[in-house]
């Protein structure tokens, strides 16, 4: 079964999946998209390592996925990253792989190929791209994948997406890495702020 970490603490939820938009169909030129496809949560909490003082971070809040893309999306997403699931996953009695798409990025610390470990720190949050604030935007898609390519296999007015929080843990990635990708992320447990 799919489980989502939390990506990053405090974790604040600011546009839920599934409000009503009708500026979407027009934004991206698709009239079926009438609903937000996503989550939106805010990053409101400073990391103290010096690397990446006054930057937010956002850590990797899923096991067994690989980092499919990376992509700037000017009109949309900002820096965006899609993981995609290494195996199919049972969601909604089908099995299939999930893609999880995070945008809005200041900048993104992997590249496609990589299959971060569960905590692992993976990029910066901002609002690049067509966003109104700092905020990180957490998607959830069925897809079919064969390795190379993705295709969505459902269709619905938030553009064929799921509400990710139906499978968030209410953990956060960070209490739940283990001590190498902790300390290769640059937080050591009692030298860095980690709540």
């Amino acid at each position: 079964m799919l489980k989502i970490f939390y990506p990053f603490k405090p974790f604040v939820i600011t546009q839920k999946w599934g409000s009503p938009n009708p500026a979407y169909a027009t934004q991206f030129n698709k009239p079926d998209f009438k609903l937000h496809n996503v989550i939106d949560a805010n990053t409101g909490i400073l990391t103290w390592d010096k690397k990446i003082a006054t930057e937010y971070p956002v850590y990797c809040p899923v096991e067994g996925f690989t980092v499919h893309k990376v992509n700037f999306y000017p009109k949309g997403g900002g820096n965006e990253m899609w993981l995609i699931s290494d195996e199919p996953i049972e969601m909604f009695e089908r099995k299939a792989h999930a893609w999880i798409p995070l945008c809005h990025a200041k900048k993104i610390l992997v590249n496609p190929g990589y299959k971060p470990k569960l905590g692992e720190l993976i990029m910066i949050a901002d609002n690049t791209g067509f966003s109104t604030g700092l905020h990180t935007h957490i998607g959830l898609y069925r897809v079919e994948y064969d390795g190379l390519n993705c295709t969505k296999i459902d269709k619905n007015e938030a553009e064929g997406s799921f509400d990710p929080s139906l499978f968030f843990t209410n953990s956060y990635a960070v209490y739940n890495a283990n001590t190498a990708t902790l300390i290769k992320s640059g937080l050591r447990y009692f030298n860095y702020l980690i709540s």
